[in-house]
C-alpha cells in the first residue's frame, strides 16, 4: 500500500528529470521507426502474397470462362465454381486494402532535433503546469506500468505520438432541452 499522491508525484518527477530529456525521445523514435519498418517489411510481403492470390484466382477465372466460351462445359457445371471465386477473389481484396491501409499508417518520421526539443519541452511543461487531473491522464498514456518492490520502481513507458493525419470531422448537432 502505497499514497498515491506521492507515487504520482514521484513519477511526474522522474518523467521530466529522466525520461523527457532529448536523447531519450530521439532513442525512443529510432526504436519506434525501426519497430514499424519491420512491421511495414511483413506487411509488404503481406501484400505481394494476396496480389499473387488474387492473380491466380484471375487466372482460374480466365480459364472457366474459356471453358464456358469453347463450349466444353456447361453453364450450370461453372456457376457454383465462378461464384465460389469470385467470392474468394473479394476477401482477397478486401484484405489488400486492408494492409495498404496499415502500410499508409505506419510511418512516423522524426528527423529534425529541434522537433523533439520542442515536443520534450512541450511535454515537461504540460507536466510542470497542468493540474493533477492532466497529469494523471499524461500519466496514464505514457506509461505503460510501475513495478515497486522493496528497493526500487521501475517505470514502464512508451512514447505518446499523435497520428500523423487523425481525420478530423465536424459536425453540428441539434439543441435539445432538459425536462425535468
Amino acid at each position: 500500500m502505497l499514497p498515491r499522491d506521492k507515487v504520482e508525484g514521484f513519477v511526474i518527477d522522474r518523467i521530466k528529470s529522466y525520461i523527457l530529456t532529448e536523447e531519450n525521445l530521439e532513442e525512443l523514435v529510432r526504436l519506434t521507426n525501426e519497430e514499424l519498418a519491420q512491421n511495414s517489411s511483413a506487411e509488404n510481403e503481406r501484400l505481394e502474397l494476396l496480389q499473387v492470390q488474387i492473380t491466380e484466382v484471375d487466372n482460374r477465372l480466365g480459364k472457366l470462362y474459356d471453358a464456358l466460351e469453347t463450349g466444353e462445359l456447361k453453364s450450370g457445371e461453372l456457376a457454383p465454381r465462378i461464384q465460389t471465386l469470385f467470392e474468394k477473389k473479394e476477401q482477397l481484396e478486401r484484405a489488400k486494402a486492408d494492409v495498404e491501409e496499415a502500410l499508409s499508417f505506419n510511418k512516423v518520421d522524426v528527423t529534425d532535433p529541434q522537433v523533439i526539443r520542442l515536443y520534450a519541452d512541450d511535454l515537461r511543461n504540460l507536466l510542470a503546469e497542468s493540474c493533477i487531473t492532466e497529469q494523471r491522464s499524461f500519466i496514464k498514456s505514457f506509461v505503460e506500468r510501475i513495478d515497486i518492490d522493496d528497493s526500487e520502481a521501475k517505470v514502464y513507458y512508451t512514447i505518446p505520438m499523435p497520428p500523423s493525419s487523425t481525420p478530423q470531422e465536424t459536425v453540428g448537432v441539434s439543441p435539445f432541452v432538459h425536462h425535468g
